[in-house]
């Protein structure tokens, strides 16, 4: 009988498999959209363009709350599942966008090899990694960051600028001209460090935009 009955589960499981843990609260089912119920309201997801610096950026959530919460333990408490989750989500929505359908490729924002070492893995490129696939886009994994900067959030607006001179280069073999490059990134508060990778870009020839998970207060416009 129990030979039975394990047989029965595993073609009920074959047949009628769970669905998979929210990837942000691991807690519930997974809706098709890689989150559960619950945390797809508590997102409260406002879709959003804005200039930063001149050139168009576009925003998945608002920087507060659960939200915050959630990038925070992204970041530095190993949330890759976090951040998977959300590049789905923001892959996903740049699909829809109308503004976004003539991209050539994404660019997540590069750490440094100290950060990347200490953190375990870049949150910009497991993002990028996961935008891919809901919306299948090349990745460019030819930007760098050569120089180990503050990190901007410890800084004051008037200092972040200056943190990030000559803090990233570009690996010869990569053709930016007349590409729209879509730089991919976590948060944009002061929008520097999107600044200078932007301007990297437009140096190579290449057209920038900006897609992040999460805007704060400042960057509303």
């Amino acid at each position: 009988m129990k030979n039975l009955l394990k047989w029965w589960h595993a073609f009920d499981q074959l047949l009628f498999p769970n669905a998979p843990l929210c990837g942000l609260c691991a807690q519930n089912p997974s809706l098709a959209v890689g989150v559960c119920d619950v945390c797809l309201r508590s997102l409260s997801i406002d879709w959003k363009e804005s200039l930063v610096f001149g050139r168009p950026c576009f925003s998945l959530v608002a920087y507060q709350g659960y939200v915050r919460d959630l990038i925070h333990r992204m970041k530095f408490q190993s949330g890759y599942d976090t951040a998977g989750s959300f590049g789905f989500l923001l892959g996903l929505a740049a699909r829809e966008e109308p503004r976004l359908q003539h991209i050539d490729f994404l660019l997540p924002v590069p750490l440094h090899d100290n950060r990347l070492s200490k953190r375990g893995f870049n949150q910009a490129s497991i993002l990028a990694d996961n935008i891919n696939r809901a919306w299948k886009k090349p990745i460019c994994s030819h930007m760098l960051r050569v120089r180990d900067t503050k990190p901007q959030s410890e800084l004051s607006s008037g200092e972040r600028k200056d943190n990030l001179l000559g803090a990233f280069d570009m690996l010869p073999g990569f053709d930016f001209k007349g590409k729209t490059c879509l730089i991919v990134d976590d948060v944009i508060t002061s929008g520097h460090t999107f600044m200078v990778l932007a301007n990297l870009v437009e140096q190579y020839g290449g057209i920038p935009m900006g897609l992040f998970v999460a805007r704060t207060e400042a960057r509303k416009e």
